[in-house]
């Protein structure tokens, strides 16, 4: 027993002065993290590339190829089974690459050429604008004067406002080419995340192996099980939660295209785009893409805009209590209090991404602290009605 407690004590002791000394060095300490994150950065890109892909590549080799029906076949056609995952991969990055040359090819330049028609009808907005704030005010002289008085060059503020865009918009993906080509290291790092994301999925069976016989060799039963409950946890809700948030978002990309052709509101197809890819953004990525599609469509016609905005409003509503539950599921299982938190913290932190990620790993620590809290009231024999 006294050699227990020497032990104890002296891990106690140890762990302080270990706490004491990164505090005093913190800035060194941070410097090495950096350096660490900066050598793993393209393997760590890797990995998270190879989890999305993952998502359609495992649809087509259940869809298209039926893979675990020909591995469960007496016969199995050994050649079909071999170029199921090759092909699935190569379909899956085709999908990937596509989609993000749908939203740089198409949508962003559409969303600039619309900006420029806007900036354009400013002089006429401002003076409308200027005629009714008059009308209102005809009875007090006074105010009505003044704002007759009120002169803003409107045009030179419009004129060089296009000149901007049209210099962003045309030099976005020229420069964007020359930085990267001008950073070596970006390039490379780029390949070897590509490299490590294809040696991931095509090998990820061998993985899970190896990854298991180095936890169970190097651990006692106990705690390697529940880093593999906890890994295993992570995976389905990650997994559902980047499903369910692509598959929701074509649905209500799709339903603001059909539901914007009935009504007869202008680019239809440029904000159904628009509104599925800012949906992927949990909470505030649909009424981002309202805001910015109500502002495309302000530039040609004012009333529609204001349907747009009604008719879009309405279906979030029903997307809400009705799509979302059922694609999205509980595989997410947070209170909502929970999730503007975790969505306003990880936007603070990494912008667009954060508010992506926030999410699933706050799910995460939620459902590992609600189960563990429940075992222990079970073995206090504590009950508390929910």
């Amino acid at each position: 027993m006294k050699d227990l407690d020497t032990k104890k004590v002296l891990k106690i002791a140890l762990t302080i002065i270990f706490a004491w000394w990164i505090l005093q060095n913190i800035s060194l300490v941070l410097g090495i993290v950096d350096k660490i994150f900066g050598v793993l950065s393209p393997f760590i890109a890797g990995a998270c590339l190879a989890f999305v892909l993952n998502i359609p590549m495992q649809f087509f080799e259940k869809r298209l190829f039926k893979v675990q029906e020909l591995k469960e076949a007496k016969k199995k056609p050994k050649i079909k089974l071999a170029l199921a995952r090759p092909i699935s991969l190569v379909l899956s990055i085709v999908l990937v690459v596509m989609l993000l040359m749908l939203l740089l090819g198409v949508v962003l330049p559409e969303i600039f050429n619309v900006i420029k028609i806007f900036m354009g009808y400013l002089p006429e907005i401002f003076n409308n604008i200027k005629d009714f704030a008059v009308n209102i005010t005809v009875k007090y002289p006074e105010v009505s004067d003044q704002i007759k008085n009120i002169n803003i060059d409107i045009e030179k503020v419009s004129k060089e406002a296009i000149s901007i865009i049209t210099n962003i918009s045309s030099n976005l993906i020229v420069s964007s080419v020359q930085i990267a080509g001008s950073v070596i290291g970006f390039v490379i790092n780029l390949v070897i995340a590509i490299v490590f994301a294809i040696y991931i999925l095509f090998s990820k069976e061998t993985l899970i192996i190896q990854s298991k016989k180095l936890l169970f060799a190097h651990m006692d039963t106990k705690n390697a099980n529940y880093i593999l409950d906890i890994c295993s946890l992570s995976n389905n809700i990650f997994y559902n939660f980047i499903k369910g948030q692509l598959t929701e978002a074509v649905i209500l990309g799709v339903l603001v295209f059909i539901g914007m052709l009935i009504l007869g509101i202008p680019y239809a197809g440029v904000i159904g785009i628009l509104m599925g890819f800012t949906s992927i953004i949990p909470v505030v990525g649909a009424f981002i893409g309202i805001i910015i599609g109500a502002i495309l469509i302000l530039a040609v016609d004012p009333v529609k805009a204001t349907v747009f905005i009604i008719f879009v409003l309405i279906l979030q509503q029903l997307e809400n209590n009705l799509i979302y539950p059922k694609v999205v599921g509980a595989s997410v299982g947070l209170p909502g209090i929970w999730v503007l938190l975790s969505v306003t913290v990880g936007g603070s932190l990494l912008g667009p991404l954060g508010m992506i990620i926030a999410l699933p790993v706050v799910s995460i620590l939620y459902t590992i602290i609600k189960d563990e809290t429940n075992k222990k009231l079970d073995k206090k024999k504590i009950k508390i009605n929910s």
